[in-house]
């Protein structure tokens, strides 16, 4: 699994969990922080797709 896809993973569970265990996160931060989470596994699933069509 490509570092961007864990790093994502990790940041869209903690939002989702600081969120409902600590502190409830205003809207507009809990949005950004979300989109960006999304935006990182996407871009480590494109990273990782050119990679292993590198190596063929």
């Amino acid at each position: 699994m490509n570092r961007w896809i864990t790093a994502g993973i990790a940041l869209g569970g903690g939002t989702i969990a600081f969120d409902h265990l600590v502190h409830t996160l205003p809207h507009p931060a809990a949005v950004v922080l979300f989109t960006s989470a999304v935006i990182m596994i996407l871009a480590g699933m494109i990273m990782e797709r050119k990679a292993t069509s590198m190596h063929e």
